[in-house]
């Protein structure tokens, strides 16, 4: 749960991208952190592209010339093609973090695999429309349309994600669950073993806590879509998630301290 951090970091950083178009450079690692690497890079250039077409920009607004206007559109193609390889690298990235993580069941595997799969067709289809690109009012209206497709391809990636998560969440409750029930056996045989059940009931009162709250991120995380509020709804899952950790944690101490009484009462 804990090293899941780091990716929702980076998945909260593309809806930020998404938002400011701040765009990159097409990859293939053999690695999830190459593949990262390459993203963090593709990042870098994007920057700069949207900051040449920023100065486009300036410079048409003060001397609106045919040379200019023509600057300013290729500079804002740059900046476009630098988004979708951004968008490219980034996919790539999820995809061998997924591929590499031995938790992650292959069902929800080969789910993100098709959801990145298909947006990268997607990254391809707006490269052409970018490259037909050849007035102010036809690049205006493919970032539009690009906006929205970032939208969708997050939204895509990051229901699963969330999904994944969900799974890792849940397989740890089943690990905590199956040790409380082995060390209810053994305190059953004891005599005096009223503060091993106790610790006991409460292990089980915390897991159901956090399996409520699991649930609960499922049921927001299966929301996250286009159209509806998946930045509201994933936000939600995170919250619940967030919540069922923590109960998780719970559950464990109370496990120790069981654990610790079974050690001398036997």
């Amino acid at each position: 749960m804990i090293r899941n951090s780091s990716f929702l970091k980076s998945i909260l950083v593309v809806f930020i991208v998404c938002l400011s178009l701040t765009p990159s450079m097409s990859i293939k690692a053999l690695t999830s952190s190459e593949a990262k690497q390459a993203w963090i890079e593709a990042k870098n250039a994007s920057r700069e592209a949207q900051q040449a077409y920023v100065q486009a920009n300036i410079k048409w607004a003060a001397n609106k010339t045919k040379e200019n206007e023509q600057a300013l559109i290729d500079s804002g193609k740059k900046a476009l093609q630098a988004a979708l390889n951004e968008a490219e690298a980034w996919l790539i990235w999820v995809r061998l973090t997924v591929k590499e993580n031995p938790e992650v069941p292959a069902e929800l595997k080969e789910r993100i695999q098709n959801d990145v799969d298909d947006n990268l067709e997607t990254v391809g289809e707006l490269r052409g429309e970018v490259a037909q690109v050849r007035t102010r009012a036809e690049l205006t209206l493919v970032f539009l349309r690009m906006v929205g497709k970032y939208f969708e391809l997050v939204a895509d990636v990051a229901r699963n994600t969330g999904l994944v998560w969900v799974h890792i969440a849940n397989t740890y409750a089943n690990t905590i669950e199956n040790y409380e029930d082995e060390m209810r056996k053994a305190a059953e045989g004891l005599d005096n073993n009223g503060a091993i059940i106790e610790e006991l009931n409460k292990t089980v009162e915390e897991l159901k806590n956090a399996r409520a709250n699991i649930d609960l991120a499922e049921s927001e995380y299966m929301q996250v879509q286009i159209p509806g509020n998946p930045l509201l709804r994933f936000s939600s899952g995170n919250q619940y998630l967030r919540i069922a950790r923590n109960k998780l944690l719970l559950a464990i101490s109370h496990l120790r301290k069981a654990y610790q009484l079974l050690m001398v009462a036997s």
